[in-house]
């Protein structure tokens, strides 16, 4: 099992925090005095060796908006920019649950 360095741990923290951010990686870099390049690196060393998937936690119970009231929503993703990313099912019929 390969052991985790101080550095790399701080590589990490700023990867996340950047993720949880909003902000572009240029402007995120220049706040926290990072190079725009090193940060880049970090970030793709660390997505080939994790993978390039996330893990996503469903909501509980998330009521579908008034003008979709015959939909089922299965999914909904919120990005930390605040886009909002809402998947609803669809059946065979071509109208949702």
């Amino acid at each position: 099992m390969r052991s985790i360095s101080a550095g790399e741990d701080r590589r990490v923290a700023l990867l996340r925090e950047f993720e949880r951010s909003g902000l572009s990686m240029a402007e995120f870099c220049r706040r926290r005095e990072v190079g725009y390049s090193t940060m880049a690196a970090w970030r793709r060393s660390f997505r080939e060796r994790t993978g390039a998937f996330v893990e996503v936690e469903p909501l509980e119970s998330v009521a579908p908006p008034a003008a979709r009231s015959t939909g089922s929503l299965c999914a909904e993703l919120a990005l930390p920019g605040g886009a909002v990313l809402r998947v609803y099912q669809i059946h065979p019929t071509g109208g949702r649950a």
